[in-house]
């Protein structure tokens, strides 16, 4: 047997060789960079790294064949993602209304998911759906069902996000109040379960202000800090005249049902991409910076697309990347609204968010749901061709 190891890495380079060859070939069409990316899924396994530690100590000297037959595997299961397999999947993943969807990590290996509701006269609001790979997508139910309706929420049910606080699972929203204002409201499982039933614990909006709407609300735990903060539009290119839209930030009581201490504006619409809008703020943190997702533009347009901007503090010093992460391209127009999901357990990170398709744009047709990897250049995230993918990818999980 080891006569027959020893020989393995001559034949596996010239193999590696091929492989190499085929891979520089295609260095410029669609499927560039899957190899790659499957290449450090298999050799980071935990059964990659269990079947060399079982040989390691009986073949300290051929562990390089035994990494190159690792790579071997990463490469063969490239080429059934190419081939159409299980191993893949192609943008929409829902292929129906899944606007503003907020995304939420529940185990492992289990999301949940949360989306606008479309149409103000259906009397269930906010579409809730289950995933175990963030592909598939399952429908479970409502977070109100009619009955359970904020009797304060009166149209416009947009945006919600659903977050696990001091032991029970909450959900922030916006809606129209009985005025017309837009307002931040929540609403807390009345079973302790993530699947609800839901209520509203305050009987009123949790963010108002008389003179401009709030919306797009979502939360952040800082680890460090044992704190928690809410984010949140407003929604000032919906006043007339239009004022400054601005992302702020405030810390949220362990309660999860009441702000408390001093309101910070961490970025507003300032760039020329921007448009009158930033809004659909996402929080996350990767060593050694805050990163701020962001929509912007006009959501019902080409225009709408997906910035990020970072800071070593969370509520001040937000620098913006100066041009979108994600715009639209061929056949995806007005990507937005996302979530950020860190793959448990690894270093990982994919962007779920909405997109029209081409030639079905705004009205009432389809913003429907699609996720992308997110890549790392220069302690920056950006999506492979700053735009949806159209083509195959590797599934995430």
């Amino acid at each position: 047997m080891y006569h027959r190891l020893s020989c393995l890495p001559d034949r596996l380079d010239s193999l590696l060789s091929l492989i190499s060859y085929v891979e520089s070939e295609h260095h410029s069409n669609h499927h560039d960079g899957i190899a790659l990316q499957l290449l450090d899924k298999v050799e980071s396994s935990i059964l990659f790294h269990t079947f060399c530690s079982l040989f390691l100590p009986l073949y300290t000297q051929q562990f390089h064949a035994l990494k190159m037959v690792g790579k071997i595997l990463a490469y063969l299961v490239c080429l059934c993602c190419l081939l159409g397999s299980t191993f893949a999947y192609e943008n929409p993943v829902v292929n129906n209304q899944c606007p503003d969807p907020g995304v939420f990590l529940l185990d492992e290996k289990t999301y949940f998911a949360v989306t606008t509701t479309v149409n103000d006269s259906q009397v269930d609001k906010y579409p809730m759906r289950i995933s175990n790979d963030l592909v598939n997508w399952t429908q479970i139910g409502y977070v109100f069902n009619g009955k359970n309706t904020p009797s304060w929420a009166v149209n416009s049910f947009w945006a919600p996000e659903i977050h696990y606080i001091s032991g029970n699972y909450f959900v922030y929203f916006a809606a129209r109040d009985k005025t017309g204002r837009l307002c931040v409201g929540v609403a807390v499982s009345q079973s302790g379960n993530i699947d609800g039933p839901y209520y509203d614990p305050l009987g009123a909006p949790l963010l108002r202000n008389a003179s401009v709407g709030y919306i797009d609300a979502t939360v952040f735990y800082d680890e460090p800090t044992n704190e928690y903060y809410i984010l949140w539009k407003q929604d000032g290119n919906g006043n007339s005249p239009q004022i400054p839209s601005i992302i702020f930030a405030q810390k949220l009581s362990k309660s999860g049902t009441s702000v408390v201490g001093e309101r910070y504006s961490l970025i507003q619409n300032d760039l020329p991409w921007e448009g009158a809008v930033v809004e659909g703020p996402w929080l996350i943190y990767n060593s050694p910076y805050y990163y701020l997702f962001y929509s912007a533009n006009a959501y019902y347009d080409q225009t709408y697309c997906l910035g990020v901007a970072r800071s070593k503090n969370i509520t001040s010093g937000f620098s913006k990347f100066p041009t979108p992460i994600v715009k639209s391209n061929s056949k995806w127009i007005g990507p937005g609204h996302c979530s950020v999901v860190n793959i448990k357990n690894t270093n990982r990170w994919e962007i779920v968010y909405h997109s029209w398709l081409v030639n079905y744009v705004g009205g009432n047709n389809d913003r429907v749901l699609m996720i992308d990897s997110l890549l790392w250049e220069n302690d920056w995230p950006y999506v492979n061709t700053t735009s949806p993918s159209i083509s195959q990818q590797p599934n995430p999980i």
